[in-house]
């Protein structure tokens, strides 16, 4: 009798700690950094298919939903569509998708979103990323960073060929496919911060044409990184770095420093 009951309790011990194991590995396995990437204006979640590419192969989890009114979701666009609309777009994906160790990326204009984004999720958000943009602060719209020469052309465009609330797809750099025309609404919106800017973040600069953001690119982005204590780092390439090569392998690595760099050690 007594050989089966400690027979018995190490069965049950042996099963306990094989459990323990297995939630240790699970628990680790979901510690790993994974990339929420924000696209543009004009555009659509498959403008991040190419860099995608580059970090899905290195194993890490890739997100990159299209935002209200554009891409597969045009069909709901509206006047009414703003920034917190979009904001409210990636935090709600974040959440019910229960994605946790985020790194936000961002491109343009989605570095609005990303900055109201990181503010809602909090401790979600491990690390974020500007790419050829920068973050707002409160009370702050996208006109404030971006600067005068991208208000005067995105207006012109919303009071000529707009109907009074779109900027058209081709106003701000040479219009492709995907690109459809963007709610004026989400660059005049003041974004409301709660919360303290997150305390690791990189901002990435373009160098190759598109003039128009080079007040953001000389003023904004070495202030703004100054600031709240961020790398600044610049990639040779035009504003959508993340579309072409060899800006994206680029910014790819870069990604990839910041993700291994964060996750766990083995």
């Amino acid at each position: 009798m007594r050989i089966r009951t400690t027979l018995s309790s190490l069965l049950i011990l042996i099963s306990i700690t094989a459990s323990q194991i297995a939630m240790s590995e699970e628990g680790g396995s979901s510690t790993r950094p994974s990339f929420v990437l924000v696209h543009g204006t004009f555009q659509w979640g498959g403008q991040w298919d190419a860099l995608s590419e580059l970090l899905s192969v290195q194993g890490f989890e890739v997100h990159s939903p299209s935002l209200t009114g554009l891409g597969e979701k045009e069909h709901l666009l509206s006047k009414q569509v703003g920034l917190s609309t979009h904001i409210d777009d990636i935090s709600n994906y974040v959440e019910w998708l229960d994605i946790e160790n985020v790194i936000l990326v961002a491109h343009s204009y989605g570095g609005a979103v990303i900055t109201g984004v990181a503010d809602k999720l909090g401790d979600r958000v491990s690390h974020v990323v500007y790419i050829d943009t920068v973050p707002l602060t409160h009370g702050e719209n996208l006109l404030d960073a971006f600067g005068p020469e991208v208000t005067a052309i995105a207006q012109t465009s919303v009071e000529e060929h707009g109907d009074g609330w779109l900027i058209a797809a081709d106003a701000l750099r040479d219009p492709q496919p995907t690109m459809r025309s963007h709610p004026w609404k989400t660059y005049t919106d003041r974004i409301d911060l709660k919360n303290s800017a997150p305390q690791s973040g990189t901002i990435i600069v373009a160098t190759q044409a598109a003039e128009i953001f080079g007040y953001m690119r000389k003023q904004e982005a070495p202030k703004r990184a100054k600031a709240r204590g961020w790398k600044l780092l610049t990639v040779e390439g035009p504003h959508p770095l993340q579309e072409s090569s060899p800006s994206k392998e680029e910014v790819a690595d870069i990604l990839l420093n910041v993700a291994n760099s964060m996750a766990p050690k083995k």
